[in-house]
């Protein structure tokens, strides 16, 4: 019982830290504007949505505004979980990644619909 303790503030502290570590990275520089042709040509929006706001339903999470860390991104576009195909470095450069990362970053969230004077009705 007492190792089994151990080993679960062992787990969390490594979880922990490894987000922190991830949280940290800077992104490689990117162009949105590459970004989103990258975007485009490698049909990420078949899944994501024009703007990383995930594709109806439910085929691909949402991306944008406020994408992960940059780490987490490439890990999960690298060797993905679930149904999503792998974009290994000779389909997708390293470049053409963190453009992508680049075009989701720059994409700026929805006004809050109060904002909004067409359903200001």
């Amino acid at each position: 019982m007492k190792i089994e303790i151990v080993l679960s503030r062992f787990f969390s502290i490594l979880v922990f830290g490894a987000s922190a570590l991830l949280a940290q990275e800077k992104p490689p520089a990117g162009s949105a504007e590459r970004g989103y042709e990258a975007y485009m040509k490698y049909q990420c929006y078949t899944c994501h949505g024009t703007v990383g706001h995930g594709a109806d339903r439910g085929t691909g999470p949402k991306l944008a505004p406020n994408p992960s860390p940059y780490a987490a991104f490439a890990l999960q576009v690298r060797t993905p979980r679930l149904d999503m195909p792998a974009y290994r470095k000779p389909f997708l450069s390293d470049q053409e990644l963190a453009d992508i990362y680049a075009y989701l970053s720059s994409i700026k969230p929805s006004p809050p619909a109060k904002d909004i004077p067409l359903l200001d009705f």
